[in-house]
């Protein structure tokens, strides 16, 4: 890997390595190195070997995310963007992409941690973002999973036949999962009527704070345009717990402090935004396929455990997005 790590070096001017490049964990997806050089400090993105680079749709997408981090950035945002050459942020060097940021001295919550302090800090950047209205004109609508629930039974017969640790539990739940499945396709119609540029992915793993506790955007890959009303109680459930004991007080004072600084609930979105947070169906399938794979590796290991949370995510879901949708109207 310190081969490619030298390229990206020498493409980007980023000095001569002082020392081997350290592996950083954390992320769910791609691989994270902090490079250190006689110039500065930096951190280089190796982006996942499922990703198609030969695709020209992905690479574009992945060049007009950091444009818009760095928009988003110039505009008061507190974020990191990628590190461009001749107007582009990615290197692919023998079908591995790379991505490189400027290192900062700062670290991310636990994936489930639950605070307030932070929360609201959350809330009220959204609503910047969605009220600076930033454009692209390259900028499309997120893609939605679209998977169907005939893809989803056979992906649960796979699960089985490689007699995966999570099989019985995909199999045990089946109605829920599909009926989850329906209700976020059903959703996305609606959702699409009102559209602004944002993050897309505003969860803990993708927000940095430093030793003054003021955040730091990161992972922009996701950026595009999206429902507000979506995005806010999508945030809200992030940061309020849903992945292991959610915090309706919590997720209502989110609410509350977007709206303050500025940003504005779509009644006629809220149901739609509620059941699109069931969007956790497409990361069920992902790591379905990640895992159920022959042999072993890091990236079965790491897909074996998010089925497990995202099924537990997406089950805890649909018990809290009734009562969720009916505090969310009678506040309105």
């Amino acid at each position: 890997m310190s081969n490619f790590i030298e390229a990206v070096c020498v493409h980007f001017s980023l000095g001569k390595l002082i020392k081997p490049p350290q592996r950083v964990y954390g992320g769910l997806l791609h691989v994270m190195w902090r490079v250190d050089t006689d110039k500065a400090s930096y951190a280089v993105k190796q982006l996942s070997k499922d990703i198609n680079l030969t695709n020209e749709r992905v690479v574009k997408n992945y060049e007009l995310s950091e444009r818009i981090a760095s928009r988003f950035v110039a505009q008061g945002i507190p974020g990191v963007s990628a590190i461009e050459k001749s107007g582009k942020y990615l290197l692919i060097v023998d079908t591995i992409g790379f991505l490189v940021y400027p290192w900062v001295e700062a670290k991310a919550l636990d994936q489930h941690a639950v605070s307030e302090e932070h929360a609201l800090k959350v809330a009220a950047i959204l609503a910047k973002m969605h009220s600076l209205n930033v454009n692209e004109p390259e900028v499309i609508p997120l893609e939605y999973s679209t998977t169907t629930n005939e893809q989803i039974l056979e992906l649960i017969d796979k699960a089985e036949s490689f007699d995966s640790s999570f099989a019985k539990a995909l199999r045990k739940n089946q109605n829920e999962i599909l009926a989850a499945n329906e209700a976020y396709q059903n959703a996305m119609p609606i959702l699409k009527k009102v559209l602004v540029v944002s993050h897309g992915d505003l969860d803990q793993k993708n927000v940095l704070w430093n030793k003054d506790s003021n955040p730091i955007l990161i992972d922009w890959e996701s950026a595009g345009k999206v429902n507000p009303t979506y995005d806010i109680i999508n945030t809200a459930f992030y940061w309020s717990g849903i992945t292991t004991h959610f915090d309706q007080q919590l997720f209502f004072k989110m609410m509350d402090t977007y709206q303050q600084a500025g940003g504005v609930i779509y009644a006629d979105h809220v149901i739609a935004a509620c059941y699109g947070a069931l969007s956790w169906i497409g990361w069920l399938v992902y790591n379905i396929e990640r895992a159920c794979v022959q042999g072993e590796s890091e990236q079965k290991t790491v897909g074996t455990e998010q089925v497990n949370q995202t099924l537990a995510t997406i089950l805890r879901l649909q018990t809290v997005i009734p009562d969720v949708i009916k505090n969310i109207e009678d506040r309105l």
